[in-house]
């Protein structure tokens, strides 16, 4: 912090971002925060496991294409989550140690994927539910618009792009950071894409992925119509607009029985 302070003192637009921390820190006095991060890190700072390796690793099958899984990252950002406190100070058995390391975790943050974001900020809620601490997950301080008004700062206004034209500019399968924030705006930073990514996850998987991703998120109603209801496959598949292979091997891989094919209990029960 003492050299980010000194670097600020020596920019020509450092004043304006000096005299903003010092309106945060007064903001935080007067205001103060709804999580209590030193009782975090008096919980957390030492676990060196904070989600079930198998559960990320079955999500993580299910919606990727890369086979070198890990969940060493997760871990990670749970622990920087939770803490407030930088990977690298994690458990050794998960800090990142190298700077390559490093890169990697920032990454995963940024690309991380909606169903992932929704399991690590459920795991995080359940610890701390799990100690009694009724805090919101994460959360961030917002000055007045009035005390930035005439405060001219660095990079653009972080709220100058919305989520709907984040998730509109972000294109299906791998993409470049550089590129999205040209795409976004000539003048949008490659830090400030980071940013808005990691606080709003965006769905890039290829077509076939995505479509993988629904049926993992639907085959448990497919399996409530096919055996509650008494629905046969064809009429399922006829429902989501799926294929009638893609309801079969759902179902199996999902541990459902299936009917004997023209069997009466497969017709579809009539109302």
């Amino acid at each position: 912090m003492s050299t980010f302070l000194a670097g600020l003192t020596r920019r020509q637009d450092g004043a304006d971002v000096l005299h903003t921390l010092i309106l945060l820190a007064d903001h935080l006095d007067v205001h103060g925060a709804p999580i209590d991060y030193a009782r975090r890190r008096a919980l957390f700072a030492a676990r060196s496991r904070f989600i079930d390796v198998q559960t990320w690793l079955d999500l993580q099958r299910r919606l990727r294409s890369n086979p070198s899984l890990d969940a060493v990252h997760a871990q990670r950002w749970l622990f920087h989550t939770l803490t407030g406190s930088p990977a690298h100070l994690a458990h050794p058995d998960i800090a990142p140690a190298t700077p390559v390391q490093r890169q990697q975790y920032q990454r995963f943050r940024w690309r991380i994927l909606p169903p992932e974001a929704e399991l690590l900020h459920r795991t995080a809620q359940n610890l701390l539910e799990a100690h009694t601490i009724d805090e919101p997950v994460q959360w961030a301080p917002r000055l007045p618009a009035r005390a930035l008004r005439d405060l001219v700062l660095p990079g653009p206004d972080t709220d100058s792009i919305s989520v709907a034209q984040l998730h509109q500019a972000v294109p299906g399968g791998d993409f470049s950071i550089a590129q999205l924030a040209h795409t976004l705006n000539t003048t949008t930073t490659t830090a400030h894409v980071t940013y808005l990514l990691s606080k709003h996850p965006v769905d890039w998987s290829p077509p076939r992925f995505r479509r993988t991703q629904h049926t993992a998120t639907r085959v448990g109603q497919w399996r409530i119509w096919y055996e509650h209801d008494r629905l046969s496959l064809q009429a399922i598949a006829d429902r989501e607009e799926a294929s009638l292979a893609t309801v079969r091997l759902a179902l199996l891989k999902n541990g459902t029985e299936l009917r004997p094919a023209g069997s009466q209990q497969g017709r579809q029960r009539r109302r």
